[in-house]
């Protein structure tokens, strides 16, 4: 099956990416020209239903998809500009102006990629006055950049990468030349774009369960406690039942308020909405809370030992929780709040293995600490941040830092004053290799 993808720039850019494209097979480009870059939210709206992945002739244009949130950064991709990129564009002014040039105005490229290429060329007589930026800019920021300057006298020619850039200066009589990519760096993405998109399109097809268990509370009269709790899972099964047919799914009771329900990835990031609300659904139609666990797996054996490890995680909390466990055995905790957290089941390795047999924490602790920190911006953490992230008393948060400082882990690096009159707290930052 061919890997459509969507191709957005201008007219001759897009004549040339599909001129390297001729080498490869299994690849459908379908293109979409435009002459502002407004039109871009247009074209993804209509057509992104039939693209696997877009490919965007430069940075301007991605970026600006991207900041308006038209595609997210897995969608899609451009070729990136090199400092040969640059000097075919000087050779090229060179030769039409016929002469040897001196001083240029340069838009978009990174001043450290032009500094290597002008010194491993020796061209150090050439003065550059530069322009980089990251991600996307509007036009008359550009033209301005390059007028004033021409106009000051300061540079001869201009060299943009944005053909709008290119029209507006020549318009106003302002030599100008445009830098394109290499056939080679389109080569690059037109591959990394095939390769992900074969790699979505086997993500989308994994087995996906999702689990979903009812937490029950304590009751003392054991007659009401079932024959009530009969009547809303009763409820709860015809709920699950609905949402599995959404999802082209299948359900199955494995007893008492536990319920799988088989699908794919697929569907479920189709039906995203449904599921990111199913813990406050279940709770308005059944009043019941509920836990649920999210496995994934290339066979169903895998996806259902992935829900177990999810669920063996939510069954540590209290309150109504989505873990989710991927292929990869990446760890999602997702709360009431819709706060998420992920970390990894990581292998630290023989040696770190070996010494946390004797510790009183596990590699599995420390990996979900290191993720909070991160979700959390900490670079130094404390006993009370561990209180709050962990659900426990600052005491035992004291206790597993002491033992990530003992195993190595983490380091003290200073204190901070309790706010009241007992005595400062440590505070503890993650060793390099840890960061």
């Amino acid at each position: 099956m061919n890997v459509k993808i969507g191709v957005v720039g201008p007219d001759d850019s897009i004549q040339r990416i599909n001129h390297v494209a001729t080498h490869f097979k299994n690849i459908e480009l379908l293109n979409f020209p435009y002459k502002q870059v407004s039109e871009i939210e247009g074209i993804i709206k209509n057509n992104r239903h039939n693209i696997d992945q877009w490919f965007f002739s430069g940075q301007s244009p991605f970026y600006y998809a991207l900041e308006h949130e038209m595609i997210s950064e897995k969608e899609g991709s451009f070729p990136p500009l090199h400092g040969s990129s640059f000097f075919g564009a000087l050779l090229e002014a060179q030769m039409k102006e016929n002469t040897i040039l001196k001083t240029i105005s340069l838009d978009t490229i990174s001043r450290e990629e032009i500094e290597n290429a002008v010194q491993f060329h020796a061209f150090e007589q050439l003065s550059i006055s530069s322009y980089p930026y990251e991600g996307y800019r509007n036009a008359d920021e550009l033209v301005d950049f390059h007028r004033s300057l021409y106009e000051k006298g300061e540079v001869e020619v201009a060299i943009t990468c944005i053909q709008t850039v290119q029209s507006r200066l020549l318009d106003l009589g302002i030599p100008c030349y445009r830098v394109v990519p290499t056939n080679l760096s389109i080569r690059m993405i037109l591959q990394f774009l095939l390769e992900r998109a074969h790699s979505r399109k086997y993500r989308k097809s994994q087995i996906a369960i999702v689990g979903i268990e009812v937490i029950y509370s304590t009751h003392k009269d054991e007659s009401l406690f079932s024959f009530k709790m009969k009547h809303q899972e009763l409820d709860l099964k015809r709920y699950l039942l609905d949402i599995a047919q959404q999802m082209n799914g299948s359900m199955v009771q494995l007893g008492d308020g536990l319920f799988f329900v088989y699908t794919t990835r697929g569907e479920l990031d189709l039906h995203e909405k449904v599921f990111s609300t199913l813990i406050q659904e279940v709770k308005a139609h059944t009043n019941l809370d509920i836990r649920v666990g999210l496995g994934f797996g290339v066979t169903v054996l895998e996806a259902e030992h992935h829900v177990r490890l999810a669920f063996q995680h939510a069954r540590k909390h209290d309150s109504s929780i989505v873990v989710s466990v991927s292929e990869d055995k990446k760890i999602t905790e997702t709360l009431n709040s819709n706060e998420s957290i992920t970390f990894s089941l990581q292998d630290w390795g023989q040696d770190w293995e070996e010494k946390f047999k004797e510790a009183s924490i596990s590699t599995k602790m420390v990996s979900k600490i290191m993720s909070l920190s991160r979700h959390y911006d900490k670079e130094s953490i404390t006993s009370q941040d561990l209180s709050r992230w962990l659900n426990g008393t600052e005491r035992n948060g004291r206790r597993i830092l002491n033992e990530m400082e003992r195993l190595g882990v983490v380091r003290i690096c200073g204190e901070e004053q309790s706010g009241g009159r007992g005595r400062p707290r440590k505070l503890y930052r993650f060793e390099a290799a840890f960061q």
